[in-house]
């Protein structure tokens, strides 16, 4: 067989195997479409039966069948069957071998490729009593027909295109057989003899045609060559662009998952001593993004996200001297990640405290008039660490973020893996918590002001704690308390937030405080006598304005010590709350045993429970035992207007922030 015959040879099996795979899929899929298509019937028609049998009209038996017996009538369904609670059949109709649609696809068709006939379920209710379980099995005749009448059109359409190439393959070869020896064999047989010119095209030149007819095909073989040389500079070109496109994100420009968890994976297997430090990662996320898409179009909500991008990564530009290698990454569509390496203790702090100040800045205003949240988990790593826990450990803290509803950063400490603590960081802390209790004027008091309605008057305030390494330095408490309480010096500092909570009070005369205490400061010994005598030593009447809050947890962990605490401040008239009672449930066994001015739950848990009915009944059972304690319910969040007006009328008063 000639060279040009297997060319034409091998093209034409090619083209042969492209229309029957063509044929292939087309009838594949036209077959697995009838199959969707058929299901989706199913499931129409019973739910469609179902809703009209659960009407109250139509609990009649003979109502009930007469409309079974209709639906069965339309020839559509194979069988149409109901069954009581207790296993009785109420009502069954089946088509007989006999009178079953046949169609026109032959039998040979049918055993190629077989349609299901899917059956669909569905319960039929009087008002909240379940009655029975209708079953409804489609008849696919009709389907079968459908798919015959579309494989054929399409086979038929695979031999006309076949034998049209057939007959255009006949015509081509006799047509490059007339042109080959016309232009080109008689041209290479005259320079069949000729030296070889392989030095010359090493050196990248041509020996000239000996005959005027080949010049244009010596140039065109030069011109090409130099065109290949070209072409191949631009694929590669090409493919280092597209090698960019695949580990970058196409909004923000940012690099995506893939390529960060590589550069994470490569950071915790390093081995250097150079890279064998301490650093930190840092998760955040826009819980409101479909909101923004609801509020600006996509082009904008883009831009917006681009924006964010850019102002970040110029943070990290800044201060790439402190932290070299850094990386910020774009994880999803609302989660950003940044990496901090080399650097620990409270030097990261304060890059992270940096970054979200400016992601608070660039917060959306949403229509009902609140702005667009952040949710922020930070965590610290040591080499040799895996990516999944810990990834997983900054998860957790977002989550934990997310329920607290809190603007500030959750820190996940290292501490919940067995790694050898790193003693230079631990050292760096223990010298900034314990100069933040000595020095005067390194702690002070954040405060928000809470209100029942936007309009309303205010409530209380709640006071943050926050620690003033230098003059130019903010650090949350929610960054530096969970390595205060690893060290063991939780005690100390909300005794200090206390003092100035009273200092505060002293100047605010008729506004209210609330101020959170840990359960590892209850915990301590020492710490409720140290209470008493600071509550002691303020003037009249100021602690009478003073709540301490604490976790619902603390209650159901720690009762004993809780029920201890509130009437001791209750003496000099402080009050006791409780914050995040929806993820501690089982603090209601222990809301009776002490006497709390109020207790609080998260608007996402409220929300929830719209659309879950289990959630829904725990919030009407916490709502209740509230009412029958006489305690305020406050809820914490973001809820819809509807959710709103239910919540008020159950009692409980949604908390807005006033500005």
């Amino acid at each position: 067989m000639s060279l040009l015959n297997r060319l034409l040879f091998s093209v034409t099996l090619a083209i042969a195997t492209i229309l029957m795979g063509t044929l292939g899929w087309s009838v594949t899929s036209a077959r697995q479409y009838l199959d969707s298509q058929l299901q989706s019937e199913g499931d129409n028609a019973v739910s469609a039966l179902a809703l009209s049998l659960s009407q109250p009209a139509n609990q009649d038996p003979v109502t009930r069948d007469l409309l079974m017996m209709a639906l069965f009538d339309t020839g559509k369904f194979s069988a149409i069957t109901l069954t009581g609670l207790d296993g009785k059949s109420l009502f069954e109709r089946r088509q007989t071998p006999q009178s079953r649609y046949r169609g026109q696809a032959p039998g040979w068709f049918v055993a190629l490729l077989p349609l299901r006939a899917p059956q669909a379920q569905r319960a039929i209710s009087d008002g909240w009593k379940q009655v029975g379980q209708l079953s409804l099995t489609v008849d696919n005749g009709y389907a079968y027909d459908a798919l015959w009448r579309s494989s054929t059109r399409i086979s038929l359409l695979v031999i006309v295109a076949g034998l049209a190439w057939a007959i255009f393959v006949a015509v081509l070869l006799r047509w490059f057989r007339r042109v080959l020896h016309q232009q080109v064999e008689d041209q290479v047989m005259a320079i069949a003899g000729q030296a070889s010119r392989s030095a010359h095209a090493e050196s990248g030149h041509s020996e000239p045609a000996r005959v005027s007819e080949l010049a244009a095909v010596v140039s065109a073989i030069q011109a090409t060559r130099e065109r290949v040389r070209a072409t191949a500079r631009e694929q590669s070109d090409q493919i280092e662009s597209l090698q960019l496109e695949l580990h970058t994100d196409p909004v923000t420009g940012l690099p995506n998952r893939r390529y960060f968890i590589n550069e994470l994976r490569r950071v915790l297997e390093a081995e250097s001593d150079e890279e064998m430090a301490t650093g930190h990662l840092m998760l955040f996320r826009q819980r409101d993004l479909l909101a923004v898409n609801a509020q600006l179009n996509h082009a904008q909500t883009d831009a917006w996200l681009a924006r964010m991008a850019r102002q970040v990564s110029n943070i990290l530009t800044q201060s790439s001297p402190t932290t070299p290698g850094s990386q910020f990454a774009r994880l999803n569509g609302s989660d950003f990640i940044v990496l901090l390496p080399q650097l620990a203790g409270p030097e990261a702090l304060v890059l992270v405290e940096t970054i979200r100040q400016a992601l608070e800045s660039l917060r959306i205003p949403l229509p009902h008039g609140e702005r667009c949240r952040w949710a922020y988990a930070l965590t610290d790593y040591l080499p040799g660490g895996s990516v999944g826990s810990t990834l997983a450990r900054l998860d957790q803290a977002l989550m934990r973020a997310e329920s607290a509803g809190s603007d500030e950063v959750e820190y996940a400490p290292l501490q919940s893996e067995n790694h050898v603590n790193d003693h230079q960081a631990q050292r760096q802390w223990q010298h900034l918590l314990h100069s933040a209790l000595t020095t005067p004027g390194a702690l002070s008091l954040q405060l928000r002001a809470f209100a029942s309605r936007a309009t309303g008057p205010v409530l209380h305030h709640e006071a943050t704690l926050m620690a003033h390494p230098d003059a130019k330095t903010t650090l949350a408490g929610t960054l530096f308390l969970p390595v205060a309480l690893r060290l063991g010096l939780s005690a100390g500092f909300d005794l200090k937030a206390i003092e100035l909570a009273l200092d505060w009070l002293r100047q605010n005369t008729h506004e209210t405080l609330v101020i959170r205490i840990s359960l590892a400061s209850i915990q301590s010994a020492s710490f409720l006598p140290q209470v008493k005598t600071t509550l002691q030593s303020a003037p009249e009447g100021i602690a009478a304005r003073l709540v301490f809050e604490f976790d619902a947890y603390a209650l159901q962990a720690e009762t004993e010590e809780v029920t201890e605490f509130a009437p001791e401040v209750a003496r000099y008239g402080a009050e006791v709350a409780l914050r995040r009672l929806d993820q501690s449930p089982m603090a209601l066994n222990q809301l009776h045993q002490v006497k709390l001015r109020f207790v609080k739950l998260g608007g996402d848990f409220v929300e929830r429970a719209s659309t879950s009915p289990g959630t829904r009944q725990l919030l009407i059972a916490m709502l209740e035992t509230a009412r029958h304690l006489a305690l305020a319910t406050l809820v914490a969040g973001t809820v819809t207007p509807e959710t709103a007006t239910w919540l008020r009328t159950h009692g409980a008063e949604l908390l807005v922030e006033r500005t």
